[in-house]
């Protein structure tokens, strides 16, 4: 596609030659002649001189002289337009003659059903959905239109998904939630339901409620490897980083953002609009709006302080057991 027609498709403002031809989309280091490639922060300017990308899509106050460029105001976000554009999504349909698939299951129109996969009783299967080889869904699940489901995913029985849904390679949906009383194994009758346009990242595991529901809502992102405890709730446009962890039946509020390595203790509540900060242990609730870091968790600015104000510490020396190496 031209330059020029990738700027107006994405209401960008075009510098140079608007004629150019571009057929991909690369890193400013990786880029040959026909490729765009993203420039979004300063440090990387060494790198946006010499890049041999046919055109850069950058913003205002990052322009360079010689080179062509759509300027917008948020490049990072008119990255995933201009790939959508160029590298169209294809969707897959028919179903594969290894694949079992129960008499009453019901599937829905333009589907594909890949190799191996496992359909169980009384499960349905929205339009134009997709699953992957190796993939068992068990009996009683609904899953919505227009979903990925990778390979070699597990969704437990009387699971419910809604449309849009991707779930990448790995995930279980509804194992039993670690439910242990007096050495006793409490049973986990519950179910989990997931909203529409959710994303749950490879190998991340979301546990069945003890009683009741897990629940994840609209517009939630997981990435890979994370844990949802039983009876869980995930407040719509949440997101969540990896290797993040939530305890059972913990309530996460709406457009919570969670970072990588976070552990959230069971039957606490963060508030809506919450940031934890890489690493943070949340042990008791969050209110509306905070940002929190540390483990104990505490407001951000505080835990800087005190992070700061123990290196100047140990830089003093001082006190038993000084390192004088």
């Amino acid at each position: 596609m031209k330059l020029k027609e990738i700027a107006k498709k994405i209401g960008g403002v075009l510098i140079g030659d608007g004629e150019v031809e571009i057929k991909g989309v690369s890193t400013l280091e990786e880029a040959k002649e026909g490729d765009i490639a993203p420039y979004y922060r300063k440090k990387f300017l060494p790198l946006a001189r010499t890049t041999r990308a046919s055109a850069i899509l950058t913003m205002k106050g990052l322009e360079l002289e010689g080179h062509n460029m759509i300027l917008v105001e948020n490049p990072r976000a008119a990255l995933a337009d201009i790939i959508t554009i160029l590298y169209p999504e294809r969707r897959k349909t028919g179903i594969s003659a290894t694949a079992k698939i129960s008499p009453s299951a019901k599937i829905g129109r333009n589907v594909f059903i890949g190799e191996y996969v496992v359909i169980g009783d009384g499960s349905e299967v929205g339009d134009g959905t997709e699953i992957h080889s190796g993939t068992v869904v068990y009996e009683n699940v609904k899953i919505g239109k227009n979903c990925r489901i990778y390979a070699n995913v597990v969704i437990r029985e009387e699971t419910r998904i809604g449309d849009n849904v991707i779930l990448h390679p790995g995930v279980v949906i509804g194992a039993d939630g670690f439910g242990f009383e007096a050495g006793k194994k409490i049973p986990q009758i519950g179910r989990v339901i997931i909203g529409n346009n959710v994303e749950i990242g490879a190998n991340t595991c979301v546990d069945r409620a003890a009683i009741g529901t897990t629940v994840i809502e609209d517009n939630v992102k997981i990435d890979n490897l994370c844990q949802i405890a039983h009876g869980v709730k995930i407040g719509k446009g949440t997101l969540m980083a990896g290797m993040s962890a939530i305890g059972g039946s913990a309530k996460i509020g709406k457009g919570v953002i969670i970072a990588g390595m976070v552990g959230i203790r069971d039957n606490i509540e963060v508030g809506d609009g919450v940031m934890i900060a890489a690493r943070a242990g949340i042990t008791k609730s969050v209110r509306p709006g905070e940002i929190v870091a540390g483990f104990p968790h505490t407001d951000i600015k505080v835990w800087r302080r005190a992070i700061a104000h123990l290196y100047r510490m140990a830089r003093k020396g001082g006190g038993e057991g000084e390192d004088k190496s």
